[in-house]
């Protein structure tokens, strides 16, 4: 018999109609197609890029041959880990080795790795959240690789920065987003994106330790799926 956590966190951000997406993404569809006054029952249609609210990357989205979501057995998208408190951080600061090496002694071979930098606080329609945002540098993401993650998860958009051109907005980085993330998933590091609420897992202190799950769709072939991703302690 298992015994029943104490609390489960939410670290998920909802889908809804409006919610803020990547800048060169279409918005999100969400409409209602049956009504249960009318038909009988209620249904609805959604329509969404895979890489759209809290979601995960497969290797399969930078890295040409690599594996999709289905090459990957249901755990990998589940395990301990560790929140790691980065924030306060700039707007579009690079996370950097520097950053992170405070926190050697705190990561796991295996672990679920999640930085909080508070860039929650930011989500919305706002430059803040949607080019500004933290973001790893690829020798941070490798370090994260070599010290055995399973996973690496950020409270921002992305694990790479904003580095594209929109009417409103030029690039934020000059750190290319690709080698943020090629690190990671070369070596099947999944990237959790757009997590919230990393700063009630630590509760006032600068790490803690929780079972974390953050499991995709079924969906073959595919790159990235969306995630109800919590915390269990």
């Amino acid at each position: 018999m298992f015994d029943a956590p104490d609390e489960v966190i939410d670290l998920t951000n909802p889908i809804e109609d409006d919610i803020p997406v990547w800048p060169s993404y279409p918005p999100i569809d969400l409409k209602k197609t049956k009504l249960a006054a009318r038909d009988g029952f209620t249904m609805e249609k959604l329509t969404m890029r895979t890489h759209t609210a809290t979601h995960v990357d497969a290797p399969r989205h930078f890295v040409p041959e690599g594996k999709s979501l289905d090459d990957f057995p249901a755990e990998k998208f589940a395990g301990e880990g560790v929140v790691l408190d980065l924030a306060p951080l700039e707007n579009a600061e690079t996370i950097t080795v520097e950053h992170l090496e405070p926190f050697a002694d705190d990561i796991e071979d295996g672990d679920v790795v999640l930085l909080h930098t508070g860039w929650d606080a930011h989500y919305g329609h706002t430059p803040e959240w949607l080019f500004e945002f933290p973001h790893l540098h690829g020798e941070a993401s490798q370090y994260l690789a070599d010290a055995g993650a399973k996973a690496v998860g950020v409270d921002t958009p992305s694990v790479g920065g904003w580095a594209d051109e929109m009417p409103a907005h030029g690039p934020s980085t000059d750190v290319d987003p690709a080698d943020s993330h090629l690190p990671l998933l070369e070596n099947d590091v999944i990237a959790i994106e757009e997590l919230r609420n990393l700063d009630a897992v630590l509760d006032g202190a600068e790490t803690a330790r929780a079972f974390f799950s953050y499991l995709p769709l079924d969906l073959h072939g595919t790159s990235g799926s969306p995630v109800r991703a919590v915390a269990y302690r």
